[in-house]
């Protein structure tokens, strides 16, 4: 494409007739800021590492601070390939001023999903003026996606801060060229390498083949990217630390990062996290909601404008493009969607605008029947079951679910009732209201009552005391939940192999695990051992979402005495 192609243009056209003068630029950044935190922090710190990446990532953190070693990464005492280094030293600085626990290990999270909604705030004014910014930035900062993913201890909420920053330098070079704008790209493209490998650039050419098939100005921004240059610097700040892994390593960084972790990702289902076609758009309705339910008739609307507006063609490849190449992919989790929900929030707060301007109801434009209808059904159902669900809840979680059914049930549709009026702006508050009080609950009070039921942090924190209290040490065999290892505090002894366990127990002589009932007689027979129990462990395994009971054990060979640590008399008063 030639430099006659249309460029990206800011939206010069102002709302008719404002109702009151618009905030200062300042006043609408603090505000956003202070949403974003409030919601991104509440409840960290009283709410233990649930998802099975978290406790990786952060015993992985705590073993480097150990060490004082922060370029080989581990887990467990064993090296840890999984993911580049650039998390692991944004959490270790974090933990340096918050603490180890899980507020210090989430708060690079918390600061990178506040960075993503202020480059959306920008972004937005730019395209279509201060308004409709706010709006997204403030779409994007209640989705429930964007609120979990900044509240974990994970690369995805850093990942998709330096993809938005690549977008926002795009657009800028489609208007003018600036030397300092492409240098600033590259820079941020080698640090979403360091936090996730070849994924961010991948994710970038999915969008920029859609935005070059659909009439952007690629080739013009290839250009005034001074792409010799800025591969050179991409690859003096990106490269250095591959290289470093693949000599240290001897091939064992190859085999875990490429072939396990990228290459069988995307040819086979790891973890059993396969899914149906068209997973993403499915998850989205319900993760990204109420605004996933205007997507739609923004794609729709944004298609039939899109030779007018490069604006528009841009944002649906941005929506499109990592959805198609992500489908491909036969792994399937949605937070890998995560860098493209900053495009579906402009996009949302775009069509809000229209409607407005056009002093027109939602449901007047194609869709916008179907769109209200989504609203009021998921979100009125989900409001009515969350409260429903709160009869048979555990103890300490039933009350917390009425309040947040309530929030969103009303709340919905209170934000409906706006928009069948005619008042666009007024309904998307409402539902943007609505949306983040209830994500506010979810991480100040849900979250936190439901932490007794988590399973691997009991067991975690029982084996500690139990090595304290008798001196044997544990054992994970089939259950080796991360958790685990990070509340216990310090490695633990793994195993699934019956030469190795009795290889254990005959130097230990007895040691300390964790079973099912289902488990306990056929492991005593495959693997020639007893159990005696100390304690039953029942809770909540959110990596399965299974329920799950689990029996602290002790466990020696068949035939064997009680341990010499204990005695009989220890044992039996262990036991009791």
């Amino acid at each position: 494409m030639g430099p006659d192609a249309p460029t990206l243009a800011v939206d010069e056209s102002s709302d008719p007739t404002p109702k009151r003068r618009p905030l200062p630029t300042w006043v609408e950044s603090l505000a956003l800021t202070a949403v974003c935190l409030a919601l991104f922090l509440a409840g960290n710190a009283r709410t233990g590492l649930w998802d099975r990446d978290e406790p990786r990532n952060a015993v992985a953190v705590r073993e480097m601070r150990a060490r004082g070693d922060w370029l080989f990464p581990t887990f467990n005492g064993e090296p840890r390939y999984h993911k580049p280094i650039l998390s692991y030293w944004l959490m270790g600085a974090a933990t340096a001023v918050a603490g180890e626990g899980p507020a210090g290990m989430r708060l690079h999270s918390a600061l990178a999903g506040t960075g993503t909604c202020l480059l959306v705030w920008l972004l937005g004014r730019r395209m279509f003026g201060a308004r409709a910014g706010f709006l997204a930035a403030l779409m994007l900062a209640v989705s429930p996606i964007m609120v979990a993913e900044s509240k974990m201890a994970t690369t995805d909420a850093t990942l998709t801060l330096w993809l938005t920053g690549c977008q926002l330098c795009l657009w800028e070079l489609a208007r003018r060229p600036s030397r300092r704008i492409a240098a600033t790209f590259w820079i941020l493209l080698a640090l979403a390498m360091l936090t996730k490998g070849p994924v961010g650039p991948a994710l970038l050419a999915a969008t920029a083949v859609l935005a070059w098939w659909w009439g952007c100005p690629v080739a013009l921004v290839w250009r005034r990217l001074e792409w010799r240059r800025g591969l050179l610097a991409f690859t003096l700040l990106s490269a250095p630390w591959y290289v470093l892994m693949l000599a240290a390593t001897r091939g064992e960084f190859v085999e875990v990062a490429v072939k396990q972790q990228f290459v069988q990702r995307i040819s086979t289902g790891m973890e059993e996290h396969g899914s149906i076609p068209g997973y993403y758009a499915l998850m989205s309705t319900a993760l990204f909601f109420p605004w996933s339910c205007l997507a739609p008739m923004a794609l729709l609307a944004a298609w039939r404008r899109r030779k007018v507006d490069a604006n528009l063609a841009y944002l649906m490849a941005w929506v499109v493009g990592p959805m198609i190449l992500l489908e491909c992919v036969r792994t399937k989790l949605i937070h890998y969607y995560l860098p493209a929900y900053p495009a579906c929030a402009l996009l949302a707060a775009w069509v809000i605008k229209s409607v407005d301007r056009q002093e027109v109801t939602l449901r007047r434009w194609p869709l916008g029947k179907l769109a209200q209808g989504m609203i009021a059904g998921i979100g009125v159902a989900a409001g009515v079951g969350m409260a429903a669900s709160s009869v048979t809840a555990p103890a300490g979680v039933g009350l917390p679910l009425v309040a947040c059914g309530l929030v969103l049930g009303l709340g919905t549709a209170a934000g409906l009732l706006q928009l069948h009026r005619g008042r666009a702006w007024r309904g998307a508050y409402g539902l943007a209201a609505a949306a983040g009080l209830m994500m506010l609950l979810v991480g100040g009070w849900l979250l936190p009552s439901a932490e007794p039921l988590r399973v691997s942090r009991v067991v975690g924190e029982r084996m500690a005391a139990l090595r304290a209290k008798t001196g044997l040490d544990p054992l994970l065999m089939n259950y080796q939940e991360p958790g685990v290892v990070y509340a216990y505090g310090s490695p633990i002894a793994l195993t699934r192999d019956p030469a190795a366990l009795r290889e254990r127990l005959d130097r230990q002589g007895a040691m300390i695990t964790a079973v099912t009932p289902e488990e306990r007689p056929i492991f005593a027979e495959k693997f020639g051992v007893t159990f005696t129990t100390i304690e039953d462990v029942v809770g909540f395994n959110p990596a399965k979402g299974t329920s799950p009971t689990l029996h602290l054990v002790v466990v020696r060979k068949a035939g064997s005495p009680p341990s010499t640590a204990l005695g009989t008399a220890g044992e039996q008063a262990l036991v009791k």
